[in-house]
């Protein structure tokens, strides 16, 4: 996993001075931001894949 689980931002938000209600919509957030920031770097590194492989393919059926 690339970010921070929902209980590690929970252990970092231990100092501050919040209810464990707001503590846990706060990792609840930033864990979900995580995942979405994760699925788009995935996306981003499949097609550039993809656009390398159609690359070495060109290149090979032209030469």
């Amino acid at each position: 996993m690339f970010g921070l689980s929902k209980e590690e931002i929970m252990l970092m938000l231990e100092k501050a001075e919040l209810e464990e209600n707001q503590k846990s919509a706060i990792a609840e957030i930033l864990q979900l931001n995580n995942m979405r920031i994760e699925q788009q770097l995935a996306f981003i590194i499949h097609l550039v894949i993809d656009e390398r492989e159609r690359n070495i393919s060109n290149n090979t059926y032209l030469n």
